[in-house]
């Protein structure tokens, strides 16, 4: 899929074109929209993108100075222009710089603007195309093989980042360890980490509106420690009653809730909802759109999550016990969901730990 960045000082222009456009009928996703040309510069270096969308007249950094700074630093990027009947001189300036083509704001149509990212989608197929045929011709074997090397951390970085902002790791202790692993696997120079850092930072005060001060991380060079801490420091602080009351706040206090209530057998989606003070029907869609998981399968997770922590504390403790100690008056029933969660038998996890013991 192409990846595209929508650039605009109007929010709610940008939410609306992003809306507009089948995507995924062009082969392209949004991979991101900023309120201008600066914010977009940042931007692309952590998440190269194929096509930029964007506005002529913005503060800070206009599209036109957005454009020519990307050609000077040979960013490898196509570029349809947004404007207003009476940009048109600008958009004869973005022309000449050699932009696809420009859609009027006034005039947006999904038909006009579906022909528009058609004819983009085809020139930038062809541009990569080109641009893999001259990185390859004249190179050496090790050169052609450093060449896809870098591509493929790209692509790792990429990856990374989409999976960083969207913020699931921030609900999920098991998310944030396999990010920390996928971190792991990609080679990074100090500037990646840094970048990678802000950008992380950045995120979560765009979402919760919680000003994370990057001095409190910035000797962190463990992957993991980093997350993790970002992650603990947060919950810490939406617990305070830090934060915007945004829904990612809300359910992250509906996070916390379930944690402090687990061993409540009668927890159910009504009474989370109350507590955090949202409709039933809202938080449920809520819920699941910022964690990845539904209501009953995140309690669920949680308390199996909590019975192994029991039990690698004690591995002496019975079925009945643990059940009951995570919310499960029925011992029977908590028995056939560990096995289906754990992959194993909770006797043979039993086992397991006895034997890690001797």
């Amino acid at each position: 899929m192409y990846q595209v960045l929508v650039i605009d000082d109007d929010k709610l222009a940008r939410k609306g074109l992003i809306s507009l456009i089948p995507w995924e009928k062009y082969g392209m996703e949004v991979a991101g929209d900023v309120a201008n040309g600066a914010l977009a510069l940042q931007f692309i270096e952590m998440h190269p993108v194929d096509l930029a969308v964007v506005d002529l007249t913005m503060p800070v950094l206009s599209g036109l100075e957005f454009i020519c700074e990307c050609r000077a630093r040979g960013i490898s990027m196509d570029y349809i222009v947004l404007s207003a009947h009476e940009d048109f001189t600008y958009v004869q300036k973005a022309l000449r710089l050699g932009v696809l083509d420009y859609i009027s704001k006034l005039q947006l149509e999904p038909e006009e603007c579906g022909e528009v990212f058609l004819r983009a989608a085809e020139h930038i197929r062809k541009r990569k195309e080109k641009e893999r045929q001259i990185a390859m011709t004249g190179r050496t074997d090790r050169e052609k093989a450093e060449i896809l090397v870098d591509q493929e951390e790209k692509k790792q970085w990429r990856k990374l980042w989409e999976e960083t902002a969207s913020l699931t790791w921030v609900y999920n202790a098991e998310e944030t360890q396999r990010l920390c692993n996928l971190r792991k696997a990609i080679p990074a120079s100090q500037k990646q980490e840094y970048r990678y850092m802000m950008q992380t930072l950045q995120g979560i005060q765009n979402a919760f509106g919680i000003l994370m001060e990057e001095q409190e991380y910035e000797n962190l060079r463990d992957p993991e420690k980093l997350t993790e801490k970002i992650r603990q420091d947060l919950w810490r602080k939406v617990q305070n009653g830090e934060g915007q009351a945004v829904t990612e706040t809300l359910i992250l206090k509906a996070v916390l809730f379930i944690g402090n209530h687990l061993v409540d057998s009668e927890l159910k989606a009504e009474q989370i909802a109350d507590a955090v003070g949202m409709s039933r029907s809202y938080f449920s869609v809520c819920f699941k759109k910022c964690t990845g998981y539904s209501v009953n399968s995140y309690i669920r997770k949680e308390r199996i999550a909590l019975a192994c922590r029991l039990l690698q504390e004690n591995s002496q403790i019975s079925a009945e016990q643990i059940a009951d100690a995570v919310g499960y008056r029925d011992e029977k029933y908590f028995v056939k969901l560990f096995q289906q969660s754990i992959g194993i038998s909770f006797a043979e996890y039993k086992k397991q730990l006895k034997r890690q013991d001797f």
